[in-house]
């Protein structure tokens, strides 16, 4: 059952099917006329105003356009031609940026993102040259789904922020509602459910009150999706069967399918195959029938698992193949990393280890081109290698015989030390690694020895990770190392023990005859058992990201320093700050200023490395100005001026007291300032303020290190009570 869930959860059909709904105009404008009741309208409108320059008829024609793109796309191609065609002939700008953006919807909900991203660059070209700016915040979201369908979740965010700005600025609820979605969505990808699920509920308040019956059923699908990512497939069902119910009610096809593929997904993780079965089929069908790319790939994909969990290997390959073959058509790269997955499983099945090893390389690849974030790039390569390395010993192992295992488990040994090697040039260290691996005779697949191994490597090239004026000894990095992933795995340890005992008395339980037998007894030991198994996966993902965390800090730069400005980094970054700060808390309340110098010359900086010193200072300081100090009655006032929470960024060129001049950025808070007690070990790796499994302690470490490597100095001012204030100067000719 987990690995149904694992293939399903990781794909989530709430993403694509939020784009087949999403707005062009309200969605109960669709619920209240039918598309008879607009060709009707549009009839009476053509034999009073004629076709090509009056605005009510082609705005009708729009309306009409949308409800044939979400219920017909390829009929909707057909009209929406004609009404691009009218509204160039009349000049009607705003009619012709809907009509582009509806075939980009269409586009999409045939799963041709490539093309739709093109219609919707042309209707964000229009509305951008037009005084009402109310167009663009919509056509800026579209974009964005386009891109996160893609894989591309760094453009897709860009997006998402700036129409979350434009909506606020027009006031546009339906914006800031599908912004919120947008943001879940990408809060989903990351593993963070619980603020995902809170967006989503955010979301469903809103469309509550504007009485949007269409958008509750996508905030209640949506809620069903995140619930069972969290293993909590009951609580799914119940919000499903809300959203499922009223898409029949509605008779909207587009919603019927999104909710009957959910209820699937929820069907399978309760074992309830044949229900699973016939919902699937019923996605599939409405899909196919209405041209929808990507629910009808997930759907068969979907099947294809299902009859694997059956051992219906022939059965699943076939749908697995076909739902492959709609996938690389959209090139969606999620959908191709989750089928090459379920086609190796069935492939090893069937005894083809050959097409298993293939098919499992494809899956790595995806995989690997989705989780290439620069925050996580060595983590990952390592990880897909060593991954990639214990499934070929894997295949390798199957079918040869039995005095072959020894010598393939040595070359999976060696093809790890030969990764390591490339990745971190040190045999000496490699070597060493090796030997104590082999006379402790490590399981590869215990997850409690793939810990240790990591803590091993960690500790094998501490020497090259840190730089000699961050740390003072390597014995202290190591014992704080050592200390931090040692919590977790005791209680990895400690669960897993208890666990064993938990089923051995459900074993006893089991045992006893049917009268004797007490399944309330049965439910709490099995209840006990799942909370235990959250705790130790909980536990081991804090010791994952800890060992990611150092990994990071160890990364070495091969960014190549180019002439930036300065001034206008310094203000994307203090802007996506403030807006990812009020996007994850809305009772947020703060304000930023700036004061540039204009004439400031550009300086050789990498640029994604300084970036990332702006954003983990400007971070702190809206972090630390949310909360007043102890000592403080109010806050107080930024030079002068309210009292409100400040964050203010300045750049300038001073004079070193070498004599040659820098720029110099300074960011200012006014919150409760850092004590005396706590300055000098601020830029400490693993030295954090902030509650235990919140942070690493690597941020300011991080960042002390990346201005170094310019030639350049970080201080930091503060007074206990009146603020804090971080100064970063940096050479203006190359160091």
């Amino acid at each position: 059952m987990i690995a149904h869930y694992k293939l399903h959860g990781s794909k989530p059909g709430w993403i694509t099917l939020f784009i087949v709904c999403f707005f062009i105009l309200p969605i109960a404008l669709v619920q209240a006329q039918t598309i008879e009741n607009l060709k009707a309208d549009l009839e009476k409108l053509s034999k009073k105003h004629g076709f090509s320059s009056d605005t009510i008829y082609l705005n009708k024609a729009n309306d009409l356009g949308f409800m044939l793109a979400e219920s017909n796309p390829d009929i909707a191609f057909l009209f929406l031609d004609k009404q691009i065609e009218m509204c160039q002939k009349a000049n009607y700008k705003k009619g012709e940026s809907e009509a582009l953006k509806i075939y980009g919807n269409a586009l999409q909900n045939k799963g041709n993102f490539a093309a739709s991203i093109e219609y919707y660059k042309k209707s964000l070209a229009i509305a951008e040259e037009m005084p009402d700016d109310r167009l663009i915040p919509g056509i800026l979201n579209n974009i964005g789904l386009v891109y996160f369908n893609l894989g591309n979740y760094a453009e897709a965010l860009g997006n998402f922020f700036e129409a979350i700005k434009g909506a606020e600025q027009t006031g546009n609820l339906n914006v800031e509602a599908a912004a919120l979605n947008n943001i879940a969505m990408i809060y989903f990808e990351q593993g963070k459910l619980e603020e995902a699920k809170s967006k989503y509920q955010e979301m469903l308040v809103i469309y509550q009150k504007m009485g949007n019956q269409g958008r509750m059923i996508l905030a209640y699908n949506n809620l069903g999706d995140v619930e069972l990512k969290q293993n909590k497939p009951l609580e799914a069902l119940e919000h499903l069967k809300v959203g499922h119910a009223s898409a029949l009610a509605l008779q909207s096809p587009e919603f019927i399918e999104m909710t009957a593929r959910t209820l699937a997904d929820i069907y399978v993780a309760l074992d309830s195959n044949e229900k699973a079965e016939n919902l699937y089929r019923q996605s599939i069908a409405i899909a196919k029938e209405k041209g929808y790319g990507v629910p009808y790939s997930h759907s068969l994909v979907g099947l294809a698992e299902l009859y694997y969990g059956k051992g219906n290997y022939q059965e699943a390959l076939l749908y697995a193949k076909e739902g492959l073959d709609q996938a690389n058509k959209m090139k969606q790269a999620m959908q191709q990393r989750n089928t090459h997955e379920l086609i190796s499983k069935i492939n090893e099945r069937q005894g083809d280890f050959e097409e298993a090893l293939a098919n499992y390389k494809q899956f790595k690849q995806y995989n690997d081109s989705i989780n290439n974030a620069q925050g996580q790039r060595l983590a990952a390569t390592l990880e897909a290698e060593y991954e990639f390395s214990k499934k070929t010993l894997e295949f390798e192992k199957a079918s040869l015989r039995q005095w072959w295992l020894v010598f393939s488990a040595f070359l999976g040994l060696v093809t790890f030390v030969i990764i390591l090697f490339i990745v971190y040039r040190n045999r000496n260290k490699l070597n060493k690694a090796y030997l104590v691996l082999k006379e402790k005779n490590v399981e590869i697949e215990s997850k409690n020895d793939k810990l240790e191994n990591a803590l091993d490597q960690l500790r094998s090239t501490q020497l090259q990770l840190i730089q000699s004026e961050k740390m003072a000894s390597l014995g202290e990095l190591t014992a704080g190392i050592a200390h931090e992933i040692q919590n977790p795995l005791n209680f990895v340890n400690n669960f897993s023990e208890v666990s064993v005992e938990l089923m051995e008395e459900l074993k006893g339980e089991r045992l006893k005859v049917n009268g004797k037998r007490s399944e309330t007894v049965e439910e709490e030991i099995i209840g006990d058992v799942i909370q235990n198994l959250e705790k130790i996966n909980h536990h081991g993902k804090r010791a994952d990201a800890i060992v990611k965390g150092m990994l990071e800090h160890s990364r070495t730069n091969s960014g190549e320093k180019v002439p930036t400005d300065i001034n206008a980094l310094a203000d994307e970054y203090l802007r996506l700050s403030f807006y990812g700060m009020r996007a994850k808390d809305k009772s947020f309340k703060a304000d930023f200023v700036t004061e540039f110098d204009p004439n400031l010359p550009k300086v050789n900086v990498v640029p994604q490395d300084l970036s990332r010193v702006l954003i983990n200072i400007i971070n702190n300081a809206f972090q630390a100005i949310t909360t007043l100090h102890p000592s403080q009655s109010t806050r107080p006032g930024m030079e002068g001026g309210e009292n409100i929470p400040t964050v203010k960024v300045k750049t300038s060129v001073v004079k070193s007291p070498s004599g040659d001049f820098r720029v110099e950025i300074s960011i200012r808070d006014n919150g409760p300032g850092i004590p005396d007690s706590i300055k000098t070990k601020i830029f400490q790796p693993f030295f954090t303020t902030k509650p235990s499994g919140q942070g690493t302690g690597l941020g300011l470490s991080l960042s002390y290190d990346i201005i170094k490597s310019f030639g350049g100095e970080i201080e930091v001012v503060s007074i206990e009570g009146e603020g804090s204030e971080f100064k970063i100067t940096i050479p203006i000719s190359k160091p």
